[in-house]
């Protein structure tokens, strides 16, 4: 299968399952003392792979690799697989992520949109959002904002808002991620991390 990277702009995001023996984790997210980090992290393993539902139905696979390259796969990189079936539900619909993970070989991906993205970003910081636009979806103090066309996706915005003097730990998204109207606002005491991928 061919992949096609994605041009980065100034800022970067990103997201990640298996085959053969792994088990299911309810992943929280892992506090990594630096701003600048894996915006998903394998955590050790080989491979994580996290599903994406909208109301039921698949929306994405995100195949994120560990350190070293894996068969076909390259080290410290997301494989993006997206299907077009659930895109219209995307802001009217619950976004539920769960995830996988495992050494050994990976399962290969397909989809009717499929990309690579870099696994290693930088976090920046916000005052105000800096993105408008497309469904945004939250989770406690983290949210994911996802723009589309017709074909697919087309870019990807996480945030994080944390008490003041807090850094920005490792995004491991698991269960329900509501649909919520809207920019992300920064309440006083409180700061604003970001990163954000368009997907060409």
């Amino acid at each position: 299968m061919q992949w096609r990277s994605a041009l980065l702009g100034a800022f970067v995001c990103s997201s990640l399952f298996t085959a053969g023996c792994y088990a299911p984790h309810e992943g929280d997210a892992e506090d990594v003392g630096e701003v600048a980090s894996p915006q998903l992290d394998p955590d050790g393993k080989s491979w994580r792979l996290f599903k994406l539902t909208l109301g039921g139905t698949l929306l994405a696979r995100t195949l994120v690799i560990g350190d070293s390259n894996v068969g076909n796969y390259s080290a410290a990189t997301e494989y993006w697989s997206v299907g077009t079936a659930a895109l219209p539900a995307l802001g009217t619909k619950n976004l539920v992520f769960s995830y996988t993970d495992g050494n050994g070989a990976p399962p290969s991906q397909s989809g009717a949109q499929t990309f690579a993205l870099p696994r290693d970003v930088t976090w920046s910081s916000f005052t105000t959002d800096p993105v408008s636009g497309g469904s945004l979806y939250k989770n406690d103090n983290v949210y994911l904002r996802i723009a589309k066309s017709s074909n697919g996706l087309t870019r990807l915005t996480w945030y994080q808002v944390l008490p003041s003097g807090a850094v920005a730990a490792n995004v491991v998204p698991s269960g329900t991620f509501l649909p919520v109207s809207g920019p992300v606002s920064v309440p006083s005491g409180h700061v604003g991390r970001y990163i954000d991928q368009p997907i060409q």
